[in-house]
């Protein structure tokens, strides 16, 4: 054979013969060790190489240059390739017609072994990665010399049985990327969702501030207007999270490792509880309308024109409902989703920042200094439920902090 008969994609390939190697020749001696490192070359004898080396007449090493295409998809599958030095692309074609690359390969491997099964057209396009040399075998030759070398034959068997390996592999490949695609599209309808609530909370979050605010300033207090808004929200923070297809546990509904959550939230609290302390302390001294106050407020005498404070048992309990319900809504549900739709090396502190910034803006009806203190002590609680994946550890804790801060010492100048 010569170069001008090559076809397809090799026509402008560069060719070294087009005849049988000699035995004792340099190029003898490359095709044989070349074949018989080669893994689909395994089951064949010394014997069988050396006689498909002599044998084959349209045995040849071919070199292609950087972006030359080897074998292109769709071109008759006459012959096998063997990549003696450099790497390739494989590249399947889209109903698009564009290109994707599904593999690459290098020294060794074959090319077009799938055609000693299926005599079909190449079913992908390999391009040169940088200059390639192969050793093209043509699949007639390899048949021919099967028919009159029973060994030969069962080396083709092998051969084949290696091909059949590669294809279940294949085949679970193409199983691993459909799941990965079901959980892509998974993802996308769940994020779709979620923005369909975030659209929904921030419009609820709009009306409760103006009315919040009113209802404050007639009544004292917010929480006629606050706790529906919670619990309309959590209402549609449930179903999001049946209809999402996650876990219970992705949105931090899981008791898994709760004693140790606990145990860890109580000593990491605790210190905290002793900085609002200390923070009560500055504010008396530097805060004229706190002046005279006591450091813990609860069951102190009041200071000259203040009532006294007492303990509210009602609003305890109210306290340690309303706070996991606000733990879900903020870690469970905006930050744990924002975390897994994010990408890249921040996504962990992009979420705990964007949802802390929903938390501290819910407080800011009350005051702009809450709003600050939320969004601080909404900082740690944000680290703490990333650390923990669970709600039980963080919800003590700021059940623990906010009604220490609020109404045991009484920061509340920041209300």
């Amino acid at each position: 054979m010569k170069a001008d008969d090559v076809h397809g994609a090799e026509a402008g390939a560069r060719t070294s013969s087009g005849t049988a190697f000699a035995a004792g020749t340099p190029q003898a001696g490359a095709a044989k060790a070349l074949l018989a490192a080669t893994p689909v070359f395994q089951k064949f004898d010394a014997a069988d190489l050396v006689a498909l080396i002599e044998r084959s007449s349209g045995l040849q090493f071919i070199r292609h240059a950087d972006g030359a295409d080897i074998v292109r998809e769709g071109e008759p599958a006459s012959r096998l390739l063997v990549i003696r030095e450099g790497s390739a692309r494989v590249l399947k074609r889209s109903e698009g017609g564009g290109e994707h690359e599904v593999n690459r390969l290098g020294t060794g491997d074959c090319i077009g072994e799938l055609a000693l099964i299926d005599p079909a057209p190449r079913s992908a396009t390999v391009r040169a990665d940088g200059p390639v040399e192969v050793l093209a075998i043509p699949i007639a030759d390899l048949l021919a010399l099967a028919a009159e070398r029973p060994r030969f034959a069962l080396g083709l068997l092998g051969m084949a049985r290696l091909v059949a390996e590669r294809l279940r592999n294949s085949t679970a490949t193409v199983v691993q990327q459909l799941e990965r695609a079901l959980e892509e599209e998974r993802t996308r309808s769940a994020m779709g969702k979620f923005t369909f609530m975030l659209i929904v909370t921030y419009s609820l979050y709009t009306w409760v501030l103006g009315t919040a605010t009113q209802v404050k300033q007639a009544l004292g207090r917010s929480e006629l207007v606050t706790l529906p808004a919670v619990v309309v929200t959590v209402t549609m923070l449930f179903w999001f999270m049946r209809s999402s297809g996650y876990p219970a546990a992705f949105f931090g509904l899981t008791l898994k490792r709760v004693g140790r959550h606990v145990l860890e939230a109580l000593a990491l609290t605790l210190p905290l509880m002793a900085v609002a302390v200390a923070l009560k302390w500055w504010l008396v001294h530097n805060v004229p309308s706190m002046a005279g106050q006591p450091l813990i407020q609860l069951g102190s005498p009041p200071a000259p024109g203040l009532a006294a404070s007492t303990f509210n048992p009602w609003l305890a309990v109210a306290y340690v409902i309303f706070v996991p319900l606000q733990e879900l809504i903020y870690r469970g549900g905006l930050q744990g989703a924002l975390e897994h739709f994010l990408t890249g090396p921040w996504r962990r502190a992009l979420a705990i920042i964007g949802s802390n910034i929903i938390f501290s803006a819910a407080h800011l009806y009350i005051s702009p200094g809450l709003s600050v203190s939320a969004f601080v002590a909404g900082l740690f609680w944000g680290w703490l439920y990333a650390r923990q994946r669970g709600l039980v550890g963080v919800s003590l804790s700021h059940a623990l902090l906010g009604f220490w801060a609020f109404e045991i010492v009484d920061l509340g100048v920041l209300e």
